[in-house]
Order: structure tokens, then C-alpha cells, then sequence
């Protein structure tokens, strides 16, 4: 039979991808490998570990426990600033400095402070630096209480990933600074690396930027 053929058209042809397409295409092959990265291994881990330091803590004239946190509604701290709260106090039973200093909001501070009260610290020996929404304003608050008390050499505690931009903002008011920095073993999980991988991300952003303008 000797019928007519059907007319088939050739396949199109895919389109060739230019420079951008492959740069799009290598930036999400980036993401997706480092946030498996991120995840399975302990990459943010020894990020939070370096960020942290490894100098010995000595003697100091003041334990300065910077803000993190906050406290809810009934005065009960939050994890992070418990954390923080009990290593300052530990440091200063330790005989480390002889005055502990809570910064922060008001209702971060009360909490601290009635903490440190029950655990045996003397009144006579907390100061509080209160007032402050930025780690700017937190140094320029801690300097105003300390520096006409003549202290300047502090004993820092702060999560590892705070250290070192709390650092460099306080010691652009004239302190000395020797971190004290809280555990710094860091997460397991990988839903708990991610997260703190996103914060050690968002941390060097915020680090950068204090740079830019001049702050740190």
C-alpha cells in the first residue's frame, strides 16, 4: 500500500544554557551541598568551637554577663540567658572578680539577679547595666556603670557566636576583654546543626555589617 507517510517534525532542540544558567545551576549545587554539610557533619560545630576561643579564664576586676534572651512575662529566663546567668555566677564563686554585671532589659535583669541572690551572691556585689536594645548600646551602658568604678579588665560570658562582635564592641570602650565563653561543644541532631549553622550565618552578617559602619 503505498499511502502517505505522516509529516514528523524533529524534536526541538534544548536550549543551550549560557553563563548565567550554569552559574544558577552551580549556586544551588552549593546550597544544597552545604546545608548537607551543614546537617551530617560537624562543620558548625567547630565553627561555634573557633568562634568561641580557647584562652584560659583568669582573674578580672568585673564578671560582665551581657543580654541574650530575655525572660517571659513571669520573670523565668530563657535557656540561653539561664546559661549564661549560672556561669557568671559560677565564675564569680570561683573567686574569679569581685563584682558580677547583668545587662540587658529590665525584666532579664530582675531574673538574673534574683538567680544570683538565691545562689549566694551578695547584693553589694551585683551591678546592673539596663536600658540597652543593641550590643552597641550594651557596651556604651557597661562603660557609663564601669568605667568610673575604674574597671576595665571584664571577664566576658557569652555563647561562642556572640563572643567575638560583643568583643571588639566592648573593647572599642576601652575594656579589656577575656571571653568566658558558655559551652561550646554544640548540637548533634542535624534539625539542631542547621539552625545553628543558619545563627553562625546570620551572626557573620550582622559581624560584617558592625565592620562596614565603623562599630567594631
Amino acid at each position: 500500500m503505498g499511502g502517505l507517510r505522516p509529516a514528523v517534525s524533529p524534536p526541538p532542540r534544548r536550549a543551550r544554557l549560557g553563563a548565567a544558567g550554569w552559574a544558577i545551576r552551580l549556586l544551588g549545587l552549593a546550597g544544597v551541598a552545604f546545608l548537607i554539610v551543614g546537617a551530617f557533619t560537624p562543620l558548625s560545630n567547630a565553627i561555634n568551637r573557633w568562634m568561641a576561643g580557647a584562652a584560659p579564664v583568669e582573674p578580672a576586676d568585673a564578671i560582665v554577663v551581657v543580654a541574650r534572651g530575655g525572660a517571659d512575662a513571669d520573670g523565668v529566663l530563657t535557656n540561653r540567658s539561664l546559661r549564661r546567668t549560672l556561669l557568671g555566677i559560677e565564675l564569680y564563686r570561683r573567686g574569679l572578680a569581685p563584682v558580677l554585671v547583668f545587662s540587658g532589659a529590665d525584666v532579664e535583669i530582675a531574673g538574673r539577679t534574683q538567680l544570683a541572690r538565691g545562689l549566694g551572691v551578695p547584693a553589694e556585689r551585683l551591678l546592673t547595666a539596663r536600658g540597652a536594645r543593641t550590643t552597641v548600646e550594651e557596651a556604651q551602658a557597661l562603660a557609663r556603670l564601669l568605667a568610673p568604678r575604674g574597671i576595665r579588665r571584664v571577664l566576658l560570658v557569652a555563647d561562642p557566636i556572640d563572643t567575638p562582635r560583643t568583643r571588639l564592641v566592648l573593647e572599642r570602650q576601652g575594656f579589656a576583654i577575656q571571653p568566658a565563653p558558655t559551652a561550646s561543644s554544640g548540637p548533634g541532631q542535624p534539625e539542631a546543626r542547621l539552625k545553628l549553622l543558619r545563627e553562625l550565618c546570620v551572626e557573620m552578617v550582622a559581624w560584617g555589617y558592625n565592620r562596614l559602619v565603623g562599630r567594631i
